[in-house]
């Protein structure tokens, strides 16, 4: 089991095939299993990388959780792997963790990727009602454990993940075992230390520093999202928008053949 030593926490990582390396990012509350539909036809032609980001799924977590802490490992990886020419996709959560790597490392990263992506922090304090429900979520999840706590915060049937599972059946397989795969201790880790987080920096406002030619994906039926993507589309000089139809969040798995195409087409 392929772990990466981040000084404060381990990185569980796969490597599959061989070719132009492909770093694939997960969501919150999720971890690399999300990509299962993706890796076999995306590592004929690439070297694919997955990450358990820290606090999901395998990866440990410490007592520090943040975007900076999540590029920093993706990074140190980078840097441990000798990796040039890297291409790199976050997805949701990760969109904006995706794009500080590769505006820390545009010398090793060309391509960058933001699939069904929040946009990144425009560094305001957290408010009070975040931090309420953030409290309430550690609970949830202390008392219920992780299959308890994702019903209850809608990832199983709530509005962004519900569709996946009528129109792609054979994603509910993967989705359970996603959450068996994560460690109760390691998220409320994260969770803990998600508490203690700040953003000051107004990463949203340095889109336009962007080197890398990009590819912005979104499902057209994300109506939560869709607006960023067009936002994020404006802001990065060498953008490149596509909307995938009769999808939502989930893309990759709601429409997994259309998807594979879309990400292997840019990259070619």
């Amino acid at each position: 089991m392929p772990l990466f030593d981040a000084n404060n926490a381990a990185i569980y990582y796969e490597i599959h095939g061989d070719g132009k390396p492909l770093i694939l990012l997960h969501g919150y509350a999720l971890n690399s299993i999300m990509w299962e539909l993706q890796v076999p036809v995306l590592s004929k032609k690439h070297r694919v990388i997955t990450i358990d980001l820290r606090g999901f799924g395998r990866s440990s977590c410490a007592n520090e959780w943040s975007g900076s802490a999540m590029a920093s490992d993706v990074t140190g990886l980078i840097k441990s792997l000798n990796l040039t020419d890297v291409a790199i996709l976050g997805f949701s959560m990760s969109g904006p963790v995706a794009f500080r790597v590769a505006l820390e490392m545009p010398d090793n990263v060309s391509r960058l990727i933001m699939v069904s992506s929040i946009l990144p922090s425009a560094g305001r304090p957290k408010t009070e009602k975040e931090i309420k429900a953030q409290n309430e979520e550690l609970e949830i999840l202390k008392s219920q454990g992780p299959e308890g706590w994702a019903e209850e915060m809608g990832i199983w049937e709530g509005p962004l993940m519900g569709a996946i599972f009528k129109k792609n059946p054979g994603a509910k397989s993967i989705w359970e075992r996603m959450f068996v795969a994560h460690n109760p201790d390691y998220l409320a880790c994260m969770m803990k230390a998600r508490l203690n987080t700040q953003s000051n920096v107004n990463w949203r406002a340095r889109l336009s520093e962007a080197k890398q030619k990009t590819l912005i994906v979104m499902g057209e039926q994300d109506k939560r999202f869709i607006d960023g993507a067009y936002h994020l589309a404006k802001a990065i000089p060498e953008a490149k928008l596509e909307i995938i139809k009769d999808a939502g969040h989930m893309v990759n798995l709601e429409k997994p053949e259309e998807f594979n195409k879309t990400i292997l087409n840019f990259l070619n």
